[in-house]
């Protein structure tokens, strides 16, 4: 294969992500980083952080998905290098940009690092406390109706009763939980998230809607912070960021009192807009690969002891999320309106969610 990159030609991406040309040959020599034409090479990496995989000439964003998914998940693919005589260019979730000059070959470089590396509690706090407020909302923007009416549609999913103690489990913002206390009379609500500028979020806006008995704290919901349980637990698009699924269940499962209710959502793989983004995009955040059908989510919580209750879609699948950033983001909101309405219209208790991008269930704890 004459055109494959040496480890020389390979600098200038080396350099971009930090690793130096001699403690890459060593990594290479031992077995701790791999550079490889071969997935399944790259697949049976146990104890490498991350792996290189140089492609010839400029493959189909399809084949790259097709590659990207075979990768998973053993690996995840953070970074694509597009290499040819102009320069080489870096394409990652947060955009593109140039890194360098022209390199002695021509093609495409997967850069891809371990699953349990991507998702661990350091680069997840990382991650939400640079983004924290874009998790919040905006108030006053297009789609801020929307991304309340998801919140409320959830908090509200276990029509939570007068003065019963409620958990945010994995809080974010902490809107559900807030619309859940809200329902309630002002219900105590405790919550919590990896990251610390979370959950001051958190807090700062359930002071702002009057609720006078919360508690925040910081952790991870495979070792929750709290030793009480919860007559109501919620938890909202938290699961598929979990590296360590079987223990998170395991931590949520502990936190609802007996008799208790818990409400769980997430995001839909099976969905259309879900297939449609696997087979088509290079480049995915690792939750959406790492997503769970609300069937296995049922089972690891059936075989905990909980008894399923109910099961609704609420956002609907492509094209309404796209016609929604469309609107957003080219017609100031024009389309707002109509596409929340849609979605009101159609969510609700169902067994058939491919028209659903998210789901969420209902349980009672043994």
């Amino acid at each position: 294969m004459a055109w494959f990159p040496t480890p020389q030609a390979l600098a200038p991406l080396l350099g971009d992500i930090g690793v130096p040309m001699e403690q890459f040959m060593a990594q290479c020599a031992d077995g701790r980083s791999s550079l490889s034409c071969d997935l399944a090479a790259l697949r049976a990496i146990e104890r490498s952080g991350w792996g290189l995989c140089p492609l010839p000439g400029e493959p189909k964003a399809t084949e790259l998905a097709r590659m990207r998914n075979d990768l998973w998940p053993a690996l995840h693919v953070v970074a694509l290098y597009h290499c040819t005589a102009s320069g080489v260019e870096r394409v990652t979730l947060q955009g593109s940009a140039r890194i360098a000059e022209a390199v002695p070959f021509t093609g495409c470089v997967f850069v891809a690092r371990r699953r349990e590396e991507v998702m661990s509690p350091t680069v997840t706090v990382a991650k939400f406390d640079q983004n924290a407020g874009g998790w919040n909302g905006e108030r006053g923007q297009p789609g801020y109706g929307h991304f309340r009416w998801i919140r409320r549609y959830v908090g509200l999913f276990a029509a939570p009763r007068p003065g019963v103690r409620i958990l945010d489990f994995g809080c974010g913002a902490g809107w559900v939980g807030i619309e859940a206390s809200l329902a309630a009379g002002g219900a105590p609500l405790a919550a919590f998230d990896p990251s610390p500028e979370m959950v001051r979020i958190a807090e700062a806006n359930a002071r702002a809607e009057g609720l006078t008995n919360f508690v925040g704290r910081v952790g991870f919901g495979e070792a929750p912070p709290f030793d009480e349980r919860f007559g109501l637990v919620i938890s909202s698009g938290v699961v598929s960021f979990s590296p360590d699924q079987p223990r998170w269940f395991d931590g949520l499962a502990r936190c609802v009192e007996p008799g208790g209710t818990l409400v769980l959502g997430d995001l839909n793989p099976h969905s259309r807009g879900m297939r449609q983004r696997r087979s088509t995009r290079p480049l995915l955040p690792a939750r959406e690969l790492n997503a769970l059908l609300a069937a296995q989510a049922r089972h690891e919580l059936e075989r905990r002891g909980f008894r399923h209750e109910a099961t609704a879609g609420y956002q609907l699948t492509r094209p309404v999320p796209q016609l929604a950033h469309w609107s957003d983001t080219r017609l100031g909101g024009a389309l707002s309106p109509l596409l929340l309405a849609w979605n009101r219209l159609r969510a609700g208790p169902t067994q058939e969610l491919a028209a659903f991008d998210s789901w969420v269930m209902r349980f009672r704890a043994p």
